[in-house]
């Protein structure tokens, strides 16, 4: 127990120093507690920095909760486990205006459904059920009616046209 030691401008224990409002420790640092980690802090940020470079950042903006990468031209990336199988689910291309590249397809808002098969996008009614797919593949385009597996246009890759049917001319 130490009650009391006057002013202190550093203190190391083990291999942790705390010196004015920094918490230094030259390998890992673990914190374990039995309850919740919270971090408060009033300037609205939490800045992650590796060798001295700001990399990215939690902020509240307005209430906003803003993700930010701080390195130009990096990408904002979500990974996770699949069937113990390391995946990359989602990547935000900071080098391209945030642009979106999901692994294996993605849905909004139960109205449309991308997937990367096929290269087609189904749209969805509000049971979740396909109504029409749209299907690009070896330079063909169809729109098909899935209820009843027909489609409904067809181009062809001579740039042939069919409404309802297989096309035989440039529209049929």
């Amino acid at each position: 127990n130490i009650t009391s030691l006057g002013t202190l401008t550093a203190l190391t224990v083990d291999d942790i120093t705390i010196n004015g409002s920094t918490i230094s420790d030259s390998g890992t640092f673990g914190i374990d507690v039995g309850g919740n980690i919270e971090l408060d802090a009033d300037g609205g940020q939490i800045i992650f920095v590796d060798g001295g470079t700001n990399i990215g950042r939690f902020e509240n903006s307005s209430s906003d909760f803003v993700i930010k990468s701080m390195a130009d031209n990096k990408d904002i990336i979500f990974k996770g486990e699949d069937g113990g199988s390391g995946i990359t689910a989602l990547t935000l291309d900071m080098s391209d205006a945030g642009k979106a590249t999901f692994n294996a397809g993605a849905t909004f808002a139960n109205d449309i459904s991308i997937t990367s098969t096929g290269a087609s996008i189904s749209l969805i009614d509000s049971d979740n059920n396909p109504d029409y797919q749209i299907k690009n593949g070896n330079g063909a385009f169809r729109i098909i009616d899935t209820t009843n597996s027909e489609d409904r246009i067809n181009i062809d890759t001579s740039g042939n046209v069919g409404i309802g049917i297989s096309p035989t001319k440039k529209l049929t």
